[in-house]
């Protein structure tokens, strides 16, 4: 008898953790339409927020680790793009991103040349970059909007070929 209400008991709660998880991930999903509040730090130590963004161009934002072979060759990807069509990235603001310690994120940068003005490497030290922009994987790419709207989420190695429509 006890087993049978033990079962019962069960069977009532998992509704409920299923609906608490779905309105979790509709959350996250509603979060990341657009760019939410944040504070990340610059190689330079300087705060970095939402309100720095260019409004006047695409935001282009690499989550990335520099010891994930994953992100590394999605760095020799984006610099081969980079070098064989300049033109390709040059309109974005792109943002690259990483919970290391600056000096891995700077060793990073230098490793790839990614050097252009319109490049901004950031360091995520409360680790909140994942939880706030609905990121599981890395490397992970997104891509918003002039006005901050989400456009299109990648998740893992990406091609070049499949980003390029996004950002023009």
């Amino acid at each position: 008898m006890k087993l049978k209400r033990k079962y019962i008991f069960i069977l009532l709660l998992l509704p409920l953790v299923f609906s608490s998880c779905k309105s979790s991930q509709q959350t996250i999903v509603k979060a990341t339409e657009e760019i939410p509040y944040f504070t990340f730090y610059r190689l330079d130590h300087h705060r970095f927020v939402k309100d720095d963004f260019d409004t006047e161009r695409i935001k282009f934002i690499l989550y990335f680790n520099s010891e994930c072979d994953h992100c590394q060759k999605q760095a020799r990807w984006l610099k081969k793009e980079m070098r064989e069509n300049p033109t390709a990235f040059k309109d974005l603001e792109m943002i690259f991103i990483s919970f290391e310690e600056m000096s891995m994120i700077a060793s990073f940068r230098d490793k790839y040349q990614f050097n252009q003005s319109n490049i901004t490497f950031l360091q995520d030290s409360r680790l909140t970059f994942a939880d706030k922009f609905g990121v599981g994987s890395f490397p992970s790419i997104l891509i918003y909007s002039k006005d901050s709207k989400l456009i299109k989420k990648f998740e893992g190695e990406t091609k070049v070929e499949e980003i390029l429509p996004f950002i023009k």
